[in-house]
């Protein structure tokens, strides 16, 4: 399953790092840094995540590592510059948050997550977000916002980003380079259904996907990706 020069866009929590109760406890797997740092001396390489740019640099602080952040929000590099590319006015929202048992914000600026991962009873806090989510389908749909479902996370952005668009904005940057994505969550399905016939897509994990090939777990990634060094 390997390509010609390759252009890698890598997803990071449950691809780069396990997933962990806390997106600020996801750490990278022992070998990411080293691996990585080898493989941007010799190919663009793109990590692609939901998280922000800031955040993910305190994660894999590899100068001049490229960013997209925010499900491609954003773009920056770590040690560098980011730059919001959705313009996006949370207040509103953030007047009337839910109040789910076991459900906690994490506030981006640009997006808002409501983790529920490790609640006591998990299907009761997703049901109250869908519910919250339900209730105010008119607020977010007139400041432009739309909910994306992660792995036990509800999210809510400006309408338009996705991975899927991001990788797309990507490619033309580098011609001659055929995609190697590789992610795990229902996040990056929109990816995986962009590049379909145009590179190498690879879904982590067990469950259903559009991707052409996958991944039993972060082990695995990181022995793909070694496998081009």
């Amino acid at each position: 399953m390997r390509v010609e020069n390759p252009l890698f866009l890598l997803d990071y929590d449950g691809t780069l790092a396990p997933i962990a109760p806390r997106p600020e406890e996801a750490f990278p797997h022992p070998e990411a840094l080293e691996v990585l740092r080898a493989l941007m001396a010799r190919y663009p390489l793109y990590v692609i995540t939901g998280r922000r740019v800031a955040d993910l640099a305190r994660l894999l602080p590899l100068p001049g590592l490229r960013v997209v952040g925010g499900h491609g929000l954003e773009e920056g590099q770590v040690g560098g510059e980011s730059r919001l590319l959705f313009p996006v006015d949370l207040g509103p929202l953030r007047r009337v948050l839910p109040s789910c048992p076991g459900v906690w914000l994490e506030d981006k600026g640009f997006a808002l997550a409501f983790h529920y991962r490790g609640a006591e009873d998990e299907p009761r806090a997703r049901a109250c977000l869908e519910g919250w989510l339900s209730a105010h389908e008119d607020l977010l749909r007139a400041l432009g916002l739309e909910a994306l479902r992660g792995k036990k996370v509800l999210e809510i952005k400006p309408k338009g980003a996705s991975k899927g668009e991001a990788v797309l904005r990507l490619l033309p940057r580098h011609p001659g380079h055929t995609p190697v994505y590789i992610g795990d969550d229902a996040t990056d399905e929109s990816a995986f259904q962009a590049l379909k016939g145009r590179g190498l897509t690879l879904k982590v994990g067990p469950g259903p996907t559009l991707a052409e090939g996958r991944l039993g777990d972060v082990e695995a990634v990181l022995a793909y990706l070694k496998s081009y060094l």
